[in-house]
């Protein structure tokens, strides 16, 4: 079986920057106590960017800790019959395509990470989350892997009469 495995030293970086983020939202808080020479101005300000930055970063911080934590660093498994995330597999020929999806926000501030989706034949979709830990060249090579790999093993063989 083949994997498109991620780098835990990624994830592990991104989740000490994340750290660092939510620790200074935390820090803002902590000074709206401390410092007795606030204003009103400042009181807002630091209060907001803790109300944005806690659920921005702390979401960000679990998911690459859980990623870092994990005993297999592998996006992708597949063979020449189907593909997995570890969650759930799809043979090759239920999939029509495969797109990536960059990052958004949803509604309350909370991230949406870029994934791959699936099409399949039913005309459901597949959505896997990459969390971010695959930087652009990656992406792009596990991008142009799944499309190949679709059309290699998905796409029925049509005979000649």
């Amino acid at each position: 079986m083949d994997k498109i495995v991620y780098r835990r030293s990624l994830a592990f970086w991104k989740a000490m920057g994340s750290l660092m983020f939510v620790l200074i939202c935390l820090f803002l808080l902590l000074l709206i106590f401390i410092d007795e020479d606030i204003s009103a101005l400042q009181i807002f300000f630091f209060i907001t960017s803790a109300i944005v930055g806690l659920p921005f970063f702390g979401s960000y911080l679990v998911v690459c800790l859980s990623r870092m934590l994990r005993k297999d660093t592998y996006l992708f498994i597949f063979d020449e019959h189907s593909i997995s995330d570890g969650i759930r597999t799809v043979p090759w020929a239920a999939i029509t395509k495969v797109e990536f999806e960059g990052a958004s926000i949803r509604k309350w501030l909370r991230p949406r990470f870029p994934a791959f989706i699936f099409h399949l034949n039913d005309r459901s979709t597949w959505e896997v989350s990459t969390d971010y830990v695959l930087n652009d060249m990656e992406l792009n090579q596990a991008g142009k892997q799944l499309r190949t790999l679709i059309n290699q093993h998905g796409k029925p063989k049509k005979k000649r009469s």
